[in-house]
């Protein structure tokens, strides 16, 4: 069977979905998310043969990889029992499918290009290393899912997959794992939509729970500081109060003993100073008579 891309019957391009192909084999251009709505603005306003020619450019385009948008499309909807319904079929593989579902009903499905295939393969890797409860993804399961023949293939794959922003992580060469640590999203079938929110829900669920823990452990922490700042601020009265008390004592001592000084208190006695302290010695009456 011979595909969208393989037919020789020529079809009209207009000159937007000439520069979009263009800025989709070169990997410059605008932003991924840009790049999708050009060419769902392209499928709003065509029809038929030109959409597949659209679709075709999406999956070849370097830089999209959710295609959902353009999927909702009612022109590409419309597709749907037609004589292009297996582009159609195909653009939602890309969407939900890895390219083991494509080597599968490859019979029934048009040819890829070298980019799709390529592409395809990076959006196998994708689900792969976000369905694995693991935290890491054999070599031998990836190569498996992307009909890598060579490790080398599947390291060249890995590391495209990396520099698109695809995933996230290492190979360990010695192990043969390749350790994802993040992955990005792809596009979710709508009956998939409810068990979806029900993980939403449980992470919510989880969510909630960790902040009234961090929550509780925060007012915790709060009365912890305030009764260390209590405990504080009475030991700093405490110590006010001493060394009030013991310049309170100096004070009085320093007083007591300047009372005493003047009133006697000291080695004279308290009538030291009015005369009636200890007897003092008489001194001898000097004689007024001249000296012999």
């Amino acid at each position: 069977r011979r595909g969208p891309r393989e037919t020789s019957e020529p079809h009209e391009e207009s000159p937007s979905m000439a520069a979009s192909e263009d800025a989709a084999s070169s990997g410059a251009g605008p932003e991924p998310q840009q790049q999708l709505e050009q060419f769902t603005l392209l499928a709003k306003s065509l029809k038929g043969r030109a959409v597949v020619g659209v679709i075709q450019q999406a999956l070849a385009s370097k830089r999209v990889f959710v295609f959902g948008e353009l999927l909702a499309m009612p022109n590409v909807q419309a597709l749907r029992g037609t004589e292009h319904a297996a582009t159609l079929e195909l653009l939602e593989l890309f969407c939900y499918g890895t390219y083991a579902d494509y080597t599968r009903r490859e019979a029934e499905l048009p040819g890829l290009t070298p980019p799709q295939r390529h592409k395809l393969k990076l959006l196998s890797i994708v689900t792969a290393c976000r369905d694995t409860a693991a935290a890491a993804v054999s070599y031998d399961d990836l190569a498996r899912e992307v009909d890598a023949s060579t490790t080398r293939d599947l390291e060249d794959l890995l590391i495209d997959a990396v520099y698109s922003g695809l995933v996230v992580g290492k190979m360990d060469q010695q192990a043969r794992v390749f350790k994802a640590q993040r992955a990005a999203a792809r596009d979710v079938r709508l009956e998939d939509v409810p068990a979806l929110a029900d993980k939403l829900e449980r992470w919510l669920e989880t969510a909630k729970s960790l902040t009234d823990a961090l929550d509780a452990s925060r007012l915790d922490g709060l009365d912890a500081k305030r009764a260390k700042q209590d405990r504080a601020a009475a030991l700093g009265a405490a110590v006010d109060d001493v060394k009030r008390n013991l310049k309170d004592h100096d004070d009085a001592a320093a007083y007591g003993a300047g009372m005493g000084g003047a009133f006697g208190y000291g080695p004279g006695g308290f009538g030291g100073a009015y005369g009636e302290g200890a007897p003092q010695k008489r001194r001898g009456k000097r004689s007024r008579l001249p000296f012999k």
